[in-house]
C-alpha cells in the first residue's frame, strides 16, 4: 500500500515535469530572440558546442571557436540572467540582457531559415 501512495504522490510531479519539457521543446513556442539567446548563456555554461551552433551564425560560431573560454569567465563575474528584454523588427531583433551585477549586454540576432541566429557582433 505504501508503494502505491508512493506512486501516486509522484503522478501529478511527472505530469508537471513531462508538460515542462513538451513546452521547452515543442511547436516552435521557444522560437523567439529572448529563447534563442538563453539557449546561447546555457550552452556557453555548460559547454555545448552542438546547442550553440543551433542558435549562431557561422561567423559567430567562428568567434565562439576562439573567445569562448572568456564568455564562460564573464558569464560567471555577470551571474545569472536578470532580465531580457527583445525588440524585433521583421528579420532582425535585439535583446538586451542585464545580469545581477547590473552589467547589460546587447545582442543582436537574424532569422534565418525561420530560426533566431545570435549575429557576431554581440556587443557594441
Amino acid at each position: 500500500m505504501h508503494n502505491n501512495a508512493t506512486m501516486n504522490n509522484l503522478k501529478p510531479i511527472f505530469c508537471i515535469l513531462l508538460a515542462a519539457a513538451f513546452i521547452a521543446t515543442g511547436c516552435g513556442a521557444q522560437n523567439t530572440p529572448k529563447a534563442a539567446v538563453q539557449k546561447f548563456i546555457d550552452a556557453v555554461e555548460n559547454n555545448d558546442v552542438k546547442a550553440m551552433e543551433e542558435v549562431t551564425t557561422d561567423d559567430t560560431m567562428k568567434l565562439v571557436a576562439l573567445y569562448g573560454w572568456k564568455m564562460k569567465g564573464a558569464l560567471a563575474d555577470n551571474g545569472k540572467v536578470k532580465s531580457m528584454s527583445q525588440s524585433i523588427d521583421d528579420d532582425y531583433a535585439t535583446v538586451n540582457v542585464i545580469f545581477e551585477n547590473g552589467v547589460m549586454t546587447e545582442i543582436e540576432l537574424i532569422k534565418t531559415d525561420g530560426q533566431w541566429k545570435i549575429m557576431h557582433s554581440m556587443n557594441k
